[in-house]
């Protein structure tokens, strides 16, 4: 029975044919001549230079000067720095933007707290809407007699126009921003409905309260 064995295989190949031993050495020595006369002339040097990669991209400082990576979203589109951005409502309407009766980023039970904790007639707060906002990204909020009513901002036509109220009213004011919308109110008595009696109580917009 043979055993295979790799070492002893290749050595007995390589051993067993002096011819082939021979014209391995003579390449060798051929090889090492080229070299010699290579470096004497000084074409060893320049040959290993032009084979260098040039620019490459540590050497050019690509990497350390490149811009950062944007970052995606789970959706894949782009996002900034979140300190950066700002809520949907105020980007629809610039209006809102320093106005001391726009509650950013509060909540309904936070807003009602604060008209309540006010105690005047007339106090009012413009908040984000609860929820899924779409055509109704904000709610005006109003004290009166001691109750919070709390009135849907409707955005249309794209945000050229906004609305107070539900839809289907046959007849409805409409205003060019949120602010204007205020400042009629501010002017003009607004008229309150109670869903359960279906009272009407009227108030001007007085009092801008921000939590």
């Amino acid at each position: 029975m043979h055993q295979w064995d790799p070492e002893g295989e290749a050595e007995t190949f390589v051993l067993g044919r002096p011819s082939y031993q021979k014209d391995v050495s003579e390449m060798i020595m051929n090889l090492a001549h080229y070299h010699r006369q290579l470096r004497a002339q000084g074409l060893w040097k320049n040959a290993a230079q032009e084979a260098e990669p040039r620019n490459s991209p540590l050497q050019s400082g690509w990497l350390r000067s490149r811009p950062p990576l944007t970052s995606f979203s789970s959706t894949g589109t782009m996002s900034a720095d979140p300190c950066d951005q700002h809520p949907q409502s105020t980007q629809q309407d610039g209006s809102l933007l320093g106005q001391p009766w726009f509650s950013e980023n509060c909540d309904r039970h936070t807003v009602e707290s604060a008209l309540l904790r006010c105690q005047k007639d007339g106090a009012y707060t413009v908040r984000p809407s609860s929820g899924s906002r779409g055509s109704q990204p904000l709610t005006l909020a109003v004290l009166l007699h001691g109750r919070v009513f709390n009135i849907p901002i409707r955005r249309l036509d794209g945000g050229r126009h906004y609305a107070l109220g539900r839809e289907g009213r046959n007849h409805e004011e409409r205003f060019s921003s949120v602010a204007a919308m205020v400042q009629h109110y501010m002017q003009h008595p607004l008229p309150l409905v109670d869903r359960h009696s279906g009272s009407c109580q009227l108030t001007c917009l007085l009092f801008p309260t921000k939590p």
